[in-house]
């Protein structure tokens, strides 16, 4: 199992592997970059029509979103979530930082809920094993959480091997 990039960018990668995608974001991710974002996506779901299953890692930064931004990725959130079967969010920071943001966001997907399952996690195994229910739905029995976990790894290991980084945040 691997899931191949496509869309590559000095702040993030988004790999599919048949029907599941996982992105991962790391530093600014600004209006401009969206816009690249959304057209890369419109491509992706014209190809992989159907169904879709989707995990998003935030790496750590010290990067804050403008109300500008916060507003656009929403919206692009939105625009997608009629294909999803079900998605995760990891966040990766760690110590009070992460517990608050993964805190905020699971507070907003409860004001303003997804039609699909949704959740947030603090590491990528606790977020695999959750969706692979829904993984094998639209990809087939053979996935498995190890093999999805796995594969995210990998994905993740080639991400850090870029040469644009963002700052890493003190806690």
């Amino acid at each position: 199992m691997k899931l191949d990039p496509i869309i590559e960018a000095p702040y993030m990668l988004t790999g599919l592997w048949r029907r599941f995608a996982v992105t991962l974001f790391e530093g600014k991710v600004t209006l401009a970059d969206m816009d690249r974002i959304e057209r890369a996506s419109e491509r992706w779901h014209a190809k992989v029509s159907g169904k879709v299953v989707e995990m998003v890692v935030i790496l750590p930064s010290n990067t804050k979103m403008t109300q500008a931004e916060r507003v656009r990725m929403a919206k692009i959130i939105k625009r997608w979530e009629h294909t999803r079967v079900a998605s995760a969010t990891v966040i990766l920071a760690q110590s009070l930082l992460g517990a608050v943001q993964r805190s905020v966001l699971t507070g907003l997907q409860l004001l303003a809920p997804s039609p699909h399952p949704t959740k947030v996690f603090g590491e990528v195994s606790e977020a695999t094993v959750w969706l692979t229910p829904h993984v094998q739905n639209v990809c087939g029995e053979d996935a498995n959480a190890k093999e999805l976990t796995a594969a995210i790894a990998e994905l993740s290991a080639s991400f850090s091997q870029r040469r644009v980084r963002a700052p890493m945040t003190d806690g």
